[in-house]
């Protein structure tokens, strides 16, 4: 049971409400930089943190992230497509199996058919010309913590404007609330805002972003504020390499702050994407690799 605790640590009073689903909520897939500064993030992996970043990508994702705390693996898919709108449809689940030893199950069988398994549905509708693009969403969360099982629905509205009708200059905005279910809601929503700089060099770019976000879904969610920035170099188009760095205010831990790194990198070769990520963080699931697949029938950017 104590290794269903995945995070820092957890206030007793949250129980019943299992970190994996938090840890779930904040883990970004491959090749995704930072969970706050996703604005850098290109093709379909954008579509789980803001889809206005990427409103023209269609086609098929998968990403899989392995955590260090309990050896947590995540799983990401997306599927995206046009009618009227760019409509996307993402999924992400983390399992922790192995909860109790074989001398246990072989005592008590029914201990083998429990669980801690945290389940994401993402259903978002893309809208707008690329000047001022925006997004309406709408998310399910389910989370099974060792028999206790719980459920959230979660609304999320995006807005990027790019002022100059290109991509020097990027500015979003974010608002997501927990509009029902059985986990318990925070009052206060989560917010966030990011600016973008990108500097073209003929078929390379350099690009910078710097991100906050305040605020939480639920009321023991695992951050409730944290600022971000990120840096990405696309190089031939082929070729994306990025860094970022942030600092997160802990809901519940032994530090009021903690600090996440990470380093990605995304390959094209035509169609498809292939994407890496490492992260050294005590957030989430923890440090670890993250790789991914993303196929585009048009060309990847």
């Amino acid at each position: 049971m104590a290794a269903i605790a995945l995070c820092v640590g957890m206030p007793r009073v949250a129980v019943g409400q299992s970190t994996l689903l938090t840890s779930l909520e904040g883990s970004p897939p491959a090749p995704t930089l930072d969970a706050t500064a996703a604005a850098l993030t290109k093709g379909l992996a954008a579509l789980w943190a803001d889809p206005t970043t990427e409103p023209r990508a269609t086609g098929v994702f998968l990403g899989m992230s392995y955590g260090s705390y309990a050896a947590v693996h995540v799983f990401h898919g997306a599927v995206a497509f046009r009618f009227g709108p760019r409509w996307s449809v993402a999924y992400a689940f983390s399992d922790l199996g192995n909860l109790f030893d074989s001398s246990l199950t072989n005592q008590d069988p029914t201990l083998s058919s429990l669980r801690a398994q945290a389940l994401w549905g993402r259903l978002d509708a893309t809208f707008g010309p690329r000047r001022v693009t925006g997004n309406l969403g709408l998310a399910v969360a389910s989370d099974d913590n060792v028999g206790v099982v719980q459920s959230s629905t979660v609304a999320r509205a995006h807005v990027r404007i790019r002022p100059f009708g290109l991509d020097q200059i990027a500015i979003g905005a974010q608002l997501s609330r927990s509009i029902g279910g059985s986990v318990r809601a925070s009052s206060e929503g989560r917010a966030s805002i990011d600016l973008t700089a990108t500097r073209s060099l003929g078929r390379s770019s350099v690009s910078v972003t710097a991100a906050a976000s305040w605020g939480s879904l639920w009321r023991y969610s695992e951050t409730r504020a944290g600022y971000a920035v990120a840096a990405q170099a696309s190089v031939l188009s082929q070729l994306d390499l990025g860094v970022a760095l942030g600092r997160y205010k802990s809901t519940y831990g032994t530090a009021d702050m903690e600090s996440s790194a990470s380093i990605t990198g995304t390959l094209h070769i035509r169609n498809l994407a292939l994407g890496t990520r490492y992260t050294s963080s005590r957030l989430g699931v923890g440090s670890g690799f993250a790789v991914s697949l993303g196929y585009e029938p048009g060309p990847v950017r």
